[in-house]
This record gives structure tokens, sequence and C-alpha cells, in this order.
């Protein structure tokens, strides 16, 4: 259940020609003896200057805002001639324009100098662009990374052209300029996700190394994804991400990128005899086709020891095909809520000792939009569900559901989006679509519960597995609303966390009431329904 989704950049790598000439011919040189030195500038970022070390995410995001001045160390041999990492020299620019004015500073005795250090800044000296450095992670994506030898040489006046970088998400051709023309390389996101199956057939998360390469060229080596112990003691995998080049001298569908992912040994959670590998090759087209709009990155689901979709269904999955949908988004089974026109609101409380706090930790709401979806050519209602904590989303899902002609209500996946506690998107996890990679759907509520039936709601193999018991049918439930009678219970499974399940409670007329959490077989969170809102 796990979808990364995450935002395209761009990365706009502007390979600036190198020229050692006048601007024009009569432009008269001021001194004999010295040299004027001149920058075509482009906009680049140091975030931390003290050690020139750049990564991927030193790189801004490119900007609207129009540059102002550079920033530069210019040394000459182990002697720094012009500024320091503390405080760089500084060189404005002409008005409008991507070269340096006639700095005095800039004069200098010919010679031999190299330029360790180039940045690009607006008015309000908010970095715009970088200059990679062959010491960097983005100095695979340049032919003339910093350090720079210049040369200078009397009686010229140099422009030199810095190669820079930036993300950016629009169209760079837009830039043209005298002194340079501007190649843009787009660079993707592009994620992995990886499973480890037992001999036994289990499916766990996978810790794994990735390398990647374009040729000999090694872009990625030794990354490691991501897995760790929640504050709720949970073990968790996330996706890897990473950088890619979308070049455009190879076809569409020419792989030009090599991955190699190799299992490691998670302590807790798998161990293994053996070292397993799994290798493949990317297009442009591979790397385009796990966007899904801007914010919105798929990854690569890889499988050691087992292939997507290879277990087979449980017998208690509910067969798709001989379920009829005549009026699929005519929910008439009594357990469903909210109807249209109102949104539930939920409170959800973490116990404390035994004991429910006096201020929930979240509130959700659930409401059934006006939109439909299509998913395996049924049409289905969109259930819209999020979470708040402290008056901000970190949750919202879509899930998609629709009811056949014998009133069982069939969940057919869900879009799931993840925030953190300020707000900012994280990822996709939890989200999947059934007749995708092998998905299938199940039911989110049966049509006729009976005591002892057993369930499953969504079938992806390794990643969605859930299951529900219903074990009463006639209970009769007190809460803040009133009470309820014939309440259906049901406990809810995931087999891919021990020792935990829930209880749900499900009104005739109303829908979810309340929901209990238990991990081994303590009572450790509950949720009321606490509010029915009429909007329509």
């Amino acid at each position: 259940m796990k979808n990364f989704n995450l935002k395209q950049v761009c990365l706009m790598l502007c390979l600036l020609l190198f020229f050692s000439c006048s601007r024009e011919e009569n432009d008269p040189i001021q001194l004999e003896d010295q040299v004027q030195l001149n920058f075509n500038t482009v906009i680049l970022d140091m975030m931390n200057r003290s050690s020139l070390k750049q990564s991927i995410s030193d790189v801004p995001d490119c900007s609207d805002d129009t540059p102002f001045y550079v920033e530069l160390i210019l040394m000459q041999g182990d002697t720094e001639m012009l500024g320091d990492p503390s405080a760089p020299f500084r060189a404005d620019l002409e008005p409008g324009q991507l070269f340096t004015r006639d700095t005095p500073g800039l004069k200098l005795p010919p010679g031999t100098y190299g330029l360790d250090h180039f940045a690009v800044y607006n008015e309000a000296g908010d970095l715009l662009w970088l200059a990679p450095r062959i010491d960097g992670d983005m100095a695979a994506f340049s032919d003339s990374p910093l350090p720079m030898n210049i040369e200078l040489m009397a009686g010229t006046k140099p422009y030199m052209d810095i190669p820079v970088m930036c993300y950016d998400n629009r169209d760079v051709n837009e830039y043209g300029y005298l002194f340079f023309e501007l190649d843009a390389i787009p660079l993707f996101q592009y994620c992995f996700f990886a499973n480890y199956c037992d001999d036994n057939g289990r499916h766990y998360p996978a810790r794994y190394a990735v390398e990647i390469s374009i040729g000999d060229n090694i872009l990625y080596e030794e990354e490691i994804s991501v897995t760790g112990i929640n504050e709720d003691g949970e073990y968790f995998a996330d996706p890897l991400c990473l950088v890619l080049p979308d070049l455009e001298i190879y076809d569409d569908d020419e792989e030009y990128i090599d991955y190699t992912l190799r299992l490691l040994e998670w302590e807790g959670v798998y161990s293994i005899e053996e070292e397993i590998e799994v290798s493949g090759s990317l297009s442009r087209e591979d790397i385009e086709d796990q966007f899904n709009g801007d914010e919105n990155v798929e990854y690569e689901h890889v499988f050691f020891n087992c292939d997507a979709g290879d277990s087979e269904p449980p017998e208690d999955l509910p067969d798709i095909e001989e379920a009829a949908f005549s009026n699929p988004t005519n929910i008439t089974n009594p357990y469903y809520g909210p109807p249209a026109g109102h949104i539930y609101e939920y409170e959800g409380y973490e116990l404390e000792d035994g004991e429910l706090p006096e201020e929930p930790s979240e509130v959700i709401f659930i409401e059934r939009k006006t939109e439909t979806k299509v998913v395996m050519g049924v049409t289905t209602i969109i259930q819209r569900d999020y979470v708040m904590e402290d008056g901000v989303i970190i949750e919202d899902t879509d899930d998609w559901l629709a009811q056949d002609e014998d009133g069982n209500l069939w969940y057919f996946g869900e879009d799931s989006k993840n925030y953190d506690e300020e707000g900012n998107f994280i990822d996709n996890e939890g989200s999947w679509e059934a007749g995708v990679d092998g998905a299938l759907p199940g039911y989110w509520l049966p049509g006729n519960p009976f005591v002892g039936q057993i369930y499953y709601q969504e079938w992806y193999a390794g990643e969605a597995e859930d299951f529900a018991e219903v074990i009463a049918i006639d209970e009769t439930v007190t809460t803040d609303l009133g009470t309820f009678e014939n309440v259906l219970v049901t406990k809810d499974i995931n087999p891919f966390e021990e020792d935990v399940y829930e209880l749900k409670y499900y009104a005739p007329g109303t829908g979810l009431i309340l929901e209990e959490k238990y991990e081994e077989g303590e009572l450790v969170e509950v949720v009321y329904l606490v509010g029915i809102i009429v909007i329509d």
C-alpha cells in the first residue's frame, strides 16, 4: 500500500561556451599590465560555504528573481586572491544582464588563476544558482565543475562562462542571452520500493542498497534505503528516491540508466543466508512514466525472492468477476455513512495509562464527494477522509467505493497523501488501485453480514492484505450522540502488524460510530463519531 508519491523537479544545467576574446574589437583595455576579468553569470547555490561540499539538496529551486550580484573565490595556487569561504568577493551584474560589470577588484595581473566558488544572488541577497564542484554529487551533470582554471593574458578582456544549475519546472528556452546558450537537462525523482519474500512466501518490506550508472559513469553507489523503528515501536521502510537525468540524446525507449538493488539484512525483521540482487535498465519513457502530476511520483516496485503479484489471492477474497454493478454509485448498504451532502466528524484519542486524555490527539472528517472515478470498468464514489492534528491536515485520502446488486460495498483502492506536522507533503504511502500491479478489490462492507463471516477488504500481494471478521450484528452501543442498536461489529486485521487489530462498530442508518485499536490485547486508541454536519 505504498505509493510514493512525491513533486517533479527539473535541473537546469547551463553549459556555457567558453571563450577568451574581447566582447568588441574596439573595447579598450584599461591597463596594459592588468587584465579586466568579467563573468557571464549563472545562478547558483552554496548552502554551506565553509566546506564547499555539495549535495543534491544544496541545489536551490529556480525562481523568477532578477540576478543582481555574484560571489566568488579566486585562487592562485593555494593563495586566496579574491574572497574566502567566510567572505567571498562580490561583483555586481550589469543591470538586466547576466555578466558582471567592470569591477576594479577583477583587474588582475596576467597569469593562471583558479575559480573555486561562484554564486549568483538577487538584490535581497537570496541565493539563486550554484556552480557544481568536482567533489560534489552534481559533478556528473557538468562538463566543467569547479575549481575552474582561468588563464589571463595581456591585451584581452575575457568574459568567462560558468556552468551553473538549479531545480526548475519552467521552459528554460525562455532565456537567451548574448554570451551563452542553454542546454536544459531535466532531472526527475525516481523512487524504488522493495519487498523480500522468505522461503515460506511471507512478504517483508526490504532493506537494500542501490547502485545506478550511465555507461561507465556511476551516479550512485551504495545508496541505502531508509528503515527503522518509529515512536510506536513499529518497523518501517521508506521508498528510496534518487535524482536521474532525462537525457534527450537517447531515444524515448532506449535504455541507458542501469540499476542494481542488493538485499541487505534487517535485524529484528528478517535475515538472509545468501546475497540477492535485482538489476534492470531504464529509458526516458520509464522515468517519465513514474510521474502522474507534479506532486505524484510513483515508485519502481522491486521484489527479492518473489515476484509482484505472484502470490495467489486467498479463497476468502470476494470474486469481482461474479459481481454485477448495475447502479454502483447508489449506496444503500445500511452500515455505510456518510450519505451525500453530509460530513462526519470524528475525534481520536490515544489512551494514556489506560485512560482517555481530555483532548483528542486528532480530528477526522469523512465526506462523500460529488466526483466519481472509474476503476476496473466500475464507476465508484469517492469518499474523502482527512486527518487533522493541531489544525493541520496530516493525511488526506480518497477511497473508491461501489455497491453491487447484492448490496455488497466494494473497496477499489485509495489515493493517500501524507503530510508532516507543518503541512508539508511527505509521500503517497498507503495508495493502491485495484487492477494495477495485480491488486484486487474486496469488501468495504458485506451486504448481508453474519457472525463468523471472514472477508478480505483488499488484496495487493505483500502490500495490502487486510481482512475482517464479523463478530456481532446485534450489539448495543452508547456514545455522546446517543444509543445505537443492532450494531455491526467487525474485527479488522492487517497481517503485517502482529498482535494488532481494530474493532469497528457500524450502526444501521448511520455508519461507523466507534473504532477501537488494540495492541497485544490492550486498548490503545479509540475514535468516536462526535458530529454530523449537513452541507446539502
